[in-house]
């Protein structure tokens, strides 16, 4: 708990870590109405594909330096060498960024979405999806972010996106299943053993990959 304590603190001291994702996401929801020509149900319709698009590419600016003043300021190094499980360490520190920026950026998706198909139904039944979708981002994007820690973000970036596509897809099912009132319950608890799984995985990998940049 006191790693997950020291974590949380050490992020919000960092407010352009935390805050500027959130107002990037914010920035993109507004603009995105506001500079295409479309009808109300066109609108609706290619909403959707901006939501997942600007919230995986904020999660991966989120994830930019998610490890690297750790590792410079021999943190990790630190916690490698002790006592502590450095995987644990790992996904206390991808849930507090969850926590302090999927979860806003979640609720914000499903206000924007409320505001633009102004349909209620849709965003109570997106929130879920998002909560879930963004944990999932980041765990993905802060293993690609290990893999390049000292090898600049380019190779995460072309190691991970190509493993969100497979989501993506799922969550463009997702919204074809509550568009027409469908039971979207079986994609959820898709997403949901995909997120029990990778939570469980990628901080173990990050950890061994963290290692060996160490060693």
């Amino acid at each position: 708990m006191n790693i997950i304590r020291f974590e949380f603190l050490k992020l919000l001291k960092k407010s352009r870590g935390w805050l500027g994702p959130i107002l990037v996401f914010t920035l993109i929801m507004i603009a995105y109405p506001l500079t295409v020509e479309l009808t109300d149900i066109e609108l609706g319709q290619s909403f959707f594909s901006i939501l997942w698009i600007a919230a995986l590419l904020v999660m991966m600016l989120a994830t930019e330096d998610i490890f690297l003043e750790d590792f410079n300021d021999g943190s990790l190094e630190q916690y490698a060498i002790s006592q502590n499980n450095l995987s644990f360490v790992i996904g206390s520190k991808i849930f507090i960024y969850w926590l302090v920026i999927g979860l806003p950026i979640s609720a914000l998706g499903s206000i924007f979405c409320f505001g633009i198909i102004n349909q209620h139904n849709f965003s109570f039944q997106i929130f879920p999806v998002l909560l879930i979708s963004t944990y999932i981002f980041l765990n993905v994007f802060s293993f690609g972010n290990a893999l390049s820690l000292t090898k600049g973000s380019i190779l995460g970036i072309l190691v991970t996106l190509p493993m969100l596509l497979p989501l993506l897809i799922i969550l463009g099912k997702v919204v074809i299943a509550i568009n027409f009132d469908l039971n979207y319950s079986g994609f959820l608890f898709l997403l949901l053993g995909i997120l029990s799984i990778i939570i469980v995985i990628i901080p173990m990998i990050t950890s061994y990959i963290i290692r060996a940049h160490l060693e």
